[in-house]
C-alpha cells in the first residue's frame, strides 16, 4: 500500500493521497505517504476498540491543524509564546448516521480551547484568533459544514524571560 503527494502543473495546487484497507470488522488501516495508522469502532458499534474512530482523527487533525497555523503565524507576526496546550470537544448527534430525522452525520460542534502561555497581551492572542480564523484549513472546513465553532483561547501570564 503506497501514498503520495500528486505533483501539479500548477504550484500553488497540491493534491495528497491516501489509502485504505479493511483489516477487520469496522476496522481498517491507513496510508498516507510513509505513514499508516489504523482506524477502529468501539466494540458497542461492532470494532474491536484496538484505535481511534474516524470522527476522533478528524477532531485530532483539527487540533494538530490550529497549533499549526497559530505557530506559523505567530512567527509571521512576532507573536511570543513559551507553550501551547490544545484540546477539542466536539458534538455528534448519533442520530445522523443513522439517517434519523435528516440530522447531519458530522459534528454538530466543536469547541477548541487553546492555552497560551505567553508575555503577549489578550489583546494580541484576538489578533492572533482572527488570522487563524481566516488562514486554518480544518477551522475553514468545519466552518464550511456549517459546524458550530467555539474558540476558547486562554491566556496564562508568563515571567519575562
Amino acid at each position: 500500500m503506497t501514498a503520495e503527494i500528486i505533483n501539479s502543473e500548477n504550484k500553488n495546487i497540491r493534491e495528497i493521497k491516501a489509502s485504505c484497507k479493511r483489516t477487520g470488522a469496522m476496522k481498517n488501516s491507513n496510508t498516507i505517504r510513509k505513514f499508516s495508522f489504523p482506524i477502529d469502532e468501539p466494540v458497542k458499534l461492532g470494532g474491536s476498540d484496538e484505535a481511534p474512530t474516524p470522527m476522533e482523527y478528524i477532531l485530532g487533525s483539527f487540533n494538530g491543524c490550529v497549533l499549526i497555523v497559530v505557530e506559523t503565524i505567530a512567527n509571521e507576526i512576532g507573536f511570543n509564546f513559551k507553550s501551547l496546550h490544545s484540546e477539542s470537544v466536539g458534538t455528534i448527534d448519533r442520530r445522523g448516521m443513522r439517517g434519523i430525522d435528516n440530522i447531519s452525520p458530522h459534528f454538530q460542534s466543536v469547541t477548541n480551547t487553546i492555552w497560551f502561555n505567553t508575555i503577549e497581551s489578550v489583546h494580541r492572542i484576538q489578533e492572533l484568533k482572527e488570522l487563524v480564523k481566516k488562514r486554518c484549513p480544518a477551522y475553514n472546513l468545519f466552518h464550511d459544514a456549517q459546524i458550530n465553532i467555539t474558540l476558547n483561547w486562554i491566556y496564562q501570564e508568563t515571567e519575562g524571560e
